[in-house]
């Protein structure tokens, strides 16, 4: 009954190895270019809207592409760097830019018997990592401090404040507290002729009731640097400078910073 059986072939030649799909290696790369071009062309939009992200773009692409000091090319100068550097710096940019798009007011009142503070702030302080210069020439006494208070606008209840109140005569110079990017310059329902200043980290400081502006959106300021003059714009019962410090968006009491300012 085996007679018909073939016999099994000796050396049978191997079949060439099926093509392979579309390896993952080169999605990946694909997606990277892809990725980069998109980096790119956001830097070059904010660019030429002149949003005020850009400068901070453009710092981060810089260092991205600085050589690494052992080879000259390495992976370490790419555009994906700069991508990822910037990603959460992006984040935050995004954040600060929708909280002003909603205008965030000076102060919130919460429902009642709520004592919680609201969303976009915080109960307790913050100090950033850098120096902070005091954002007035020589010391001021604080009129309002942060948290819950009486309304001072004649409202019923309280409401809670999100930074501090710095008497000052009105046209006295406001000071940048730290090195940074103006983030907005312009005119707000509550906050008046106000100042956001974006620092390092994600830190920001916001300047208040201002009676005239000297810098505008997109500038790069220094610390002690004039940026207007103290008025009582907006929601103000006197020419004072409303004063807060924010951490990734974030309203935190600014006291503890402004006390230990030079």
């Amino acid at each position: 009954m085996w007679e018909n059986a073939a016999p099994p072939p000796e050396n049978e030649p191997s079949k060439p190895p099926a093509r392979r799909p579309k390896s993952e290696e080169d999605l990946v790369l694909w997606a990277q270019i892809l990725l980069c071009l998109a980096a790119i062309g956001f830097v070059l939009a904010a660019k030429f809207l002149a949003w005020p992200v850009y400068p901070e773009l453009r710092r981060a692409f810089a260092a991205a592409m600085q050589p690494d000091q052992t080879l000259l090319l390495t992976e370490n100068r790419n555009l994906v760097k700069f991508t990822e550097q910037t990603a959460e710096e992006l984040a935050d940019s995004a954040r600060s830019m929708w909280d002003d798009f909603i205008a965030t007011p000076e102060s919130a009142r919460a429902p009642h018997g709520k004592a919680s503070p609201p969303a976009y702030a915080r109960e307790d302080a913050y100090t950033p990592d850098f120096p902070l210069r005091f954002p007035l020439p020589g010391q001021s006494r604080k009129t309002s401090g942060y948290g819950w208070r009486t309304d001072p606008m004649g409202g019923l209840g309280d409401d809670f404040h999100i930074g501090n109140d710095l008497a000052a005569a009105e046209g006295t110079p406001v000071l940048a507290a730290a090195d940074g990017v103006v983030r907005a310059a312009g005119s707000h329902k509550s906050y008046g002729n106000y100042i956001r200043i974006l620092h390092g980290d994600g830190d920001e400081t916001l300047y208040a009731h201002m009676q005239y502006l000297f810098v505008k959106a997109g500038e790069t300021v220094t610390a002690g640097q004039t940026l207007g003059t103290v008025g009582e714009t907006g929601n103000a019962t006197g020419p004072h400078l409303h004063f807060e410090i924010l951490h990734r968006g974030l309203r935190y009491d600014p006291a503890e910073a402004l006390q230990n300012a030079s």
